[in-house]
Formats: structure tokens, C-alpha cells, sequence
């Protein structure tokens, strides 16, 4: 039972992470490199206004991230207009000028944040911090929040039109640059909203956004572009396979292997034979004609 609420505590912070991330690809076709670090710069907001209760601190940050990434994304991911490369390394400034903020602001030492629920809850005979559950619990609820918006909402199918055919989108009436800004938005806030709420089980420092995104980024090579439900079971899949290696492994170990397990799948799925597997295994028999 440990094992399996580890998994689902770790699965909490990826998986808001490469949802996030996944919002952002599937809209404008960019990968956010800038994903860890406003996650960092979540966790800093929580770590910095300690006068505050933590709730509050965590409404704080996500205020501060709307207008941030709405003027990123106006002033600077739509001039490189269809180039996806500069767009990316527009993410990666952005990345890197959060990164040098924080140092100058706060210096290269770790922070802590106190921890908003004491005590411990008895989980199936399993005793297991509360806040970790609480917030474990709270990120799969935003994450399956998403996932509804996504597939049951216009919104979600007007991201899915755009993610697919943005000129047919936009001669359907949905502005493409204006979808573009949501999904950044979106994508970016659950990225902050994440460092936020796990900065009491997180070392907060000006670099930790560079650890988060690594196996962020692995999640979205796992899953297909549009579909986030793919997007957050990669980053359940990581989540599994990263404190599986750590339960079994020391930690230095368990890190390499977990990069060579997560590589060598990336590098298999670009196979073109699984792909043609996994269409047929997903393919719908066709109905028997009648006689």
C-alpha cells in the first residue's frame, strides 16, 4: 500500500505537469520547455508569502501566472508565427529568465514550506502523511477536471478542432490565436499550480524546475498530440516506474535506469511497426453483412 500511494502522490505532480504541457502541445504544436520552471515559480510564490494561509498563497500564484503567460504568449510565441523551433526556444528564454529571477531574488539555497495539515491518516491499515494524500487527491482531481473539460465541453472540442485542422477551425468560427492563448494559459497554470501545491514535499530551489521537466517531457514523447487522456497515462506510467526503481534501487541507481527504461520506450514507440500494431489492435471489427 505504500508503493501504491507513492504512485499515486507522484502521479499528482506529473501528471499536472504533462497535462499541462500536453493542453499547450496539442493547441499550438510548442513544447512548453518553460513547464518546470513556472512550477518553480509556483513553488517560490508558496515558499515567499508565509503570512498568508497556504490556500491563499496557492490563489496567489495562479493570479500571478494569468497575466505572465498571456503576455508571453502574445508579445512573444506568436511572432515566430508556424516556426515551432523558435517557439520552443522562446519557452526555453523563458525557462532560463525564471530560472535567473529566482536565483538573484532568493539565491541558490533549497527552501522549505511548512507543511499546511499535520498528522498522519490510516489508509487501508497504511499510515501515510496526510497533506501528501490530501494533496495527491486534490491534483488528480484538477487533472480529471481537465480531462472532462477536454472531451465532454466546447471548449474541448473546439481545442481538439484547432489541434487538428486550425484553418477548418477557424472557417467553423473558432479563432485559432485565441484558442492558442487559453490553452497557453491553461496549460502554464496547471504547471504553477503544481509547484505550488507540492512545494511543502519539494525542495524548493531555483533548479528544480530542470529535475521536473525531464520526465515531463518523456510523458509527452509518451503520448499522442490532442489527446490528453494518453497524456496523463504516460505520467502515470512514469509516476509507476519512478518509485517502483526507487522502492527497489538506491536512488542514484534507480535515476539511470529510470532515464534508460524511459528512453528506450520513447525510441521503440517511433517505430513504424507500433504503430501499425496498435492501429490494428484499436481497429473495430466491422459488422457481419446479413445473409
Amino acid at each position: 500500500m505504500d508503493v501504491l500511494l507513492a504512485i499515486v502522490g507522484q502521479f499528482g505532480l506529473y501528471g499536472l505537469l504533462t497535462v499541462g504541457i500536453a493542453v499547450i502541445f496539442a493547441a499550438t504544436r510548442v513544447v512548453n520547455l518553460a513547464q518546470g520552471d513556472l512550477a518553480m515559480a509556483g513553488a517560490y510564490v508558496a515558499a515567499t508569502a508565509t503570512t498568508a494561509p497556504f490556500g491563499v498563497r496557492t490563489l496567489l500564484a495562479l493570479a500571478a501566472g494569468v497575466p505572465l503567460l498571456l503576455v508571453v504568449e502574445r508579445l512573444l510565441l506568436r511572432r515566430p508565427g508556424s516556426d515551432g523551433l523558435a517557439a520552443m526556444l522562446v519557452t526555453w528564454g523563458l525557462g532560463m529568465a525564471l530560472r535567473q529571477g529566482a536565483e538573484l531574488l532568493f539565491t541558490g539555497t533549497s527552501r522549505t514550506v511548512a507543511v499546511p495539515v499535520d498528522g498522519t491518516l490510516d489508509v487501508l491499515g497504511t499510515p501515510y502523511p496526510a497533506y501528501r494524500l490530501v494533496c495527491a487527491l486534490t491534483a488528480v482531481a484538477v487533472i480529471g477536471v481537465v480531462l472532462v473539460a477536454a472531451h465532454r465541453t466546447d471548449w474541448g472540442l473546439r481545442l481538439r478542432a484547432v489541434a487538428d485542422n486550425p484553418p477548418m477551425a477557424a472557417l467553423l468560427g473558432t479563432d485559432p490565436r485565441r484558442m492558442r492563448a487559453t490553452a497557453f494559459t491553461v496549460g502554464g497554470l496547471l504547471a504553477v499550480l503544481a509547484g505550488a501545491l507540492y512545494s511543502p514535499v519539494l525542495a524548493v530551489n531555483p533548479s528544480m524546475g530542470f529535475g521536473l521537466l525531464v520526465p515531463v517531457f518523456f510523458g509527452l514523447l509518451l503520448s499522442r498530440p490532442g489527446a490528453l487522456a494518453t497524456a496523463a497515462g504516460a505520467a502515470l506510467l512514469i509516476s509507476a516506474l519512478s518509485v517502483l526503481l526507487r522502492t527497489w534501487l538506491s536512488d542514484t541507481l534507480a535515476e539511470a535506469l529510470f532515464y534508460a527504461v524511459v528512453v528506450a520506450i520513447a525510441a521503440l514507440r517511433s517505430r513504424p511497426w507500433i504503430g501499425r500494431f496498435s492501429a490494428w489492435f484499436r481497429r473495430t471489427p466491422a459488422p457481419a453483412s446479413a445473409a
